[in-house]
């Protein structure tokens, strides 16, 4: 066969996948029966995964070993000593790495085999045309507009880019990609954050949580406990607001940094103490029925923010 035993690919996730998905093609082509194993590196054990390279399947004379996020791995030197030895010659090892330092033992374990590919994100100017290769493969035809606009949304990343081109395609088939259907189809993954959505929510706008909210790809229990936390800040700011005592920094008496005092003392005074109080407490029973099972954490988070924007 003419696929190397051992390969190392690093650098870009979508480069890695392909570079991956070509090596399987080869090794099916060549043994229809290999057998494939997909193993992470954060949860490898080293000397059990020596073991496995080392013998030989009951099932199949070829096998192939994936290892994904193999930069992640907390045993380097014990993982790099079990790919640096001899394994039985039908066996197939593909590790995945984001990037490796220079002095990591498992980059230099297959450096000296020669089993290493360099796969680097394109920068700059090449993002593009990278990008339009990526549509090509896929078989969408675009724009140069609408391929600008796909890489601006998907702030350059290619696996992002391929993910968005899938969607597109299944949902408009044989059309060309245009400007107007990446306006409206893809989501801007690389600019949206939940810090709108909860500016929204403490200046009390309904229609304007809402409208970021639907733009987010948050775990909805996260973002309901990230709610809860930020009106309870905006409780605290309002408490010291409404207090009849001496003035004193805002910072100094709610324990929170200045610059953050100043953006969430406007959206306070939206609020009344006792408006924030209720919020809080349908937010904690809501939390709680949640974590119980008796309410879907999306139901949970929206009767959060009729709650507070009531």
């Amino acid at each position: 066969m003419s696929e190397p035993q051992i390969r190392l690919f690093v650098g870009d996730p979508y480069r890695c996948e392909r570079a991956l998905a070509e090596r399987e093609a080869a090794l099916r082509e060549a043994d229809p029966t290999c057998e494939r194993r997909v193993l992470f590196g954060d949860e490898l054990d080293p000397a059990s995964f020596e073991i496995e390279l080392r013998s030989t399947s009951l099932f199949s004379l070829g096998r192939h070993f994936v290892v994904r996020g193999i930069d992640r791995t907390k045993a380097a030197k014990t993982a790099a000593n079990a790919i640096d030895g001899e394994i039985p010659e039908e066996t197939f090892l593909t590790l995945i790495a984001s990037g490796l330092p220079a002095t990591n033992p498992i980059l230099r374990a297959c450096k000296a085999t020669d089993a290493v590919v360099s796969l680097p994100t394109p920068k700059g100017r090449a993002v593009a045309g990278a990008a339009r290769q990526v549509l090509a493969t896929i078989g969408v035809d675009a724009s140069p507009g609408a391929v600008r606009r796909l890489v601006f949304r998907n702030g350059g990343d290619l696996l992002g880019i391929a993910q968005e081109a899938e969607k597109i395609r299944s949902l408009a088939p044989g059309a060309p990609l245009t400007e107007e259907i990446v306006d409206r189809l893809v989501f801007p993954s690389a600019e949206r954050t939940t810090y709108p959505f909860f500016d929204r929510l403490g200046e009390r706008t309904l229609p304007g949580a809402l409208a970021e909210l639907a733009e987010l790809r948050e775990d909805p229990g996260k973002l309901l406990g990230g709610a809860i936390r930020h009106l309870a800040r905006l409780a605290m700011i309002r408490a010291v607001q409404e207090g009849d005592g001496p003035r004193q920094r805002l910072s100094e008496a709610v324990g929170l940094p200045d610059w953050l005092c100043k953006r969430l003392a406007g959206q306070a005074k939206r609020h009344t103490l006792d408006s924030l109080s209720r919020a809080l407490r349908a937010g904690i029973s809501l939390d709680l029925q949640m974590k119980r099972g008796e309410i879907a954490a999306g139901d949970a988070l929206l009767r959060f923010v009729f709650a507070a924007t009531a």
